[in-house]
């Protein structure tokens, strides 16, 4: 048994998920799966009547969101602001409606919601015998886009965020373990990454997730700094793994989405400097933002570590009783 192996996640069915208390959550995956089954046109129809009430309800979401914009974009006016976080959240529901596809419809129908640009550079890397560690941002649609890959055979190393609710646990493990053998805990960091690679799979990195100062390096982002976890450098020099941008978005207007796979390179320099790396990191990361600012998550906590001395931009100020 290897020592890796407890970071292996599994989440078996269990009779308690059937507990009244759970109901609600059956009623939204009953819900999400008729979604799946829903022709595109129609549920894209229903995604986009439901954003205004979204919009108005989810307070805590869309704080965040703000507060992210605010932060990045310091000369975004607060009607351009208000504008991006209705499309954000519009293309959170055009997203998330289909998501059930890729854990119910058949391989054909999931292969089928794509437009794919640039997979000539991977079949090239993997004629090569190489590893493609894939850089991408969280958008709405990244579940789709390592989906595309599993379900056309190529092998990953495939990691969860462990859900608050056990039957979303459930779900998520059932969706990324039908097209590969096994998924694990983010706890399992680099050795997992590591161990995964040598044995001929491939990666997703995604440098926008905040680990925390202990780990993390400061770098410009946009109009201010974020963290950023400076290993990209080591996987590459311990696997000859080539990086690989990828960025995937929905196309309203087609009803599909846009995976675009660019050419892959080294990340030089990157070993010699923590800062260095951290700073090529948000950099990359930017530029992928960038090619369309409504289909990022800016609902993530993207800039909860913050320099020292710098209090939590995520915190609500307090009205003034003047």
């Amino acid at each position: 048994m290897s020592s890796l192996d407890k970071y292996l996640y599994h989440v078996p069915f269990q009779w308690s998920f059937l507990h009244p208390k759970y109901w609600g959550t059956w009623l939204m995956i009953l819900f999400l799966v008729i979604c799946a089954y829903t022709p595109v046109r129609i549920r894209d129809w229903i995604a986009i009547r439901l954003t205004p009430l979204v919009y108005r309800i989810a307070k805590k979401p869309v704080h965040i969101i703000d507060c992210n914009l605010q932060a990045c974009f310091s000369d975004m006016t607060e009607q351009d602001r208000k504008q991006l976080i209705y499309k954000n959240i519009e293309m959170f529901l055009l997203s998330v409606l289909g998501q059930a596809e890729l854990a119910f419809r058949s391989k054909c129908h999931i292969m089928s919601r794509y437009n794919v640009q640039g997979l000539e550079h991977f079949k090239k890397l993997v004629d090569n015998g190489e590893q493609a560690i894939f850089v991408a941002g969280h958008t709405w649609g990244l579940e789709y886009a390592g989906t595309y890959f599993m379900a056309g055979g190529m092998p990953m190393v495939t990691f969860i965020n462990q859900h608050k609710k056990p039957i979303y646990n459930w779900l998520s493990v059932k969706q990324r373990t039908r097209f590969c053998d096994s998924v694990y805990v983010r706890e399992g960091g680099i050795r997992v990454m590591l161990k995964g690679m040598k044995e001929g799979k491939h990666l997703f990195f995604l440098p926008d997730q905040d680990h925390g100062a202990d780990k993390c390096e400061f770098a410009p982002f946009f109009d201010t700094e974020k963290a950023s976890l400076p290993i990209l450098s080591r996987l590459c020099k311990a696997t000859n793994g080539r990086i690989m941008p990828i960025h995937i978005a929905y196309d309203v207007e087609y009803h599909r989405f846009n995976l675009t796979i660019e050419e892959p390179f080294d990340c030089s320099g990157g070993e010699e400097c923590k800062e260095s790396e951290a700073q090529f990191l948000n950099h990359l990361l930017e530029d992928l933002i960038m090619r369309d600012l409504t289909q990022y998550m800016w609902i993530l906590r993207i800039l909860k570590t913050r320099p020292e001395g710098q209090e939590s931009i995520y915190k609500k100020k307090r009205k003034s009783n003047s």
